[in-house]
């Protein structure tokens, strides 16, 4: 046992990440959001420009009534057409200029809650790919120690099973790493140690086919 804890203390493992159809759903996603808010944002520029020339249009009938108010004493009936001509123009502009600011807040709102929710999702995903991360890895570990027990690298074997073993005490493949760590033991001549992790994987999971095979290695190691 002193054995294996001195070698899990020199681990190594390999991490990975695929990427899966729920994270191309979610690119999908951020990207029509963000092509949302850029079009939200072109078309708040353009009312924001027709916004000032109205204004524009708005100040220059304004010196236009002052000049037709100056003359009042000298207009006649045509003057005072075009005066009530341009009091009416300016009233429809106004109007407009009201709809156009309500437009403008409403769109406003809308980035707004368009930004809003692409952080959602940009949390979302962060947050998932970091759970996946994190399962992977521990799957990782086992999956480096089989490469290394397939090659009859023992000692590293023994490392990664351990290391496993270690951060996934109630894992799928516990006894399978367990009684693998007794083989690659007993290939390495150490039959105590391996004695060791085969009696485990008896006591712990009697029924499995990994205790089966630890009964066989036990009787071998009693020759």
């Amino acid at each position: 046992m002193r054995i294996v804890i001195a070698l899990a203390a020199t681990t190594l493992f390999l991490t990975g990440c695929l990427k899966t159809r729920n994270e191309v759903r979610e690119n999908e996603q951020r990207q029509v959001m963000q092509q949302q808010v850029v079009t939200l944002q072109r078309t708040n520029a353009d009312t924001a420009n027709r916004f000032a020339d109205l204004e524009e249009q708005v100040r220059h009938l304004n010196g236009r009534v002052e000049v037709v108010e100056n003359r009042m004493g000298q207009s006649n009936s045509g003057v005072e057409n075009a005066l009530k001509s341009s009091q009416e123009q300016n009233r429809d502009l106004n109007q407009k200029i009201a709809l156009l600011q309500e437009a403008m807040t409403k769109m406003e709102k809308d980035i707004y809650a368009l930004n809003a929710e692409l952080q959602a999702v940009k949390a979302d995903k962060a947050a998932a790919h970091a759970e996946k991360t994190a399962k992977q890895s521990k799957k990782d570990i086992y999956e480096v120690g089989q490469g290394f027990f397939e090659k009859k690298d023992w000692k590293q074997a023994i490392l990664n099973y351990q290391k496993y073993r270690d951060e996934n005490p109630k894992g799928a493949k516990f006894a399978d790493a367990t009684y693998k760590i007794g083989v690659a033991f007993q290939e390495l001549g150490m039959k105590d140690e391996a004695k060791t992790f085969y009696d485990e994987v008896v006591s712990k999971f009697p029924k499995s086919e990994e205790a089966r095979r630890a009964k066989i290695r036990l009787k071998g190691l009693k020759k």
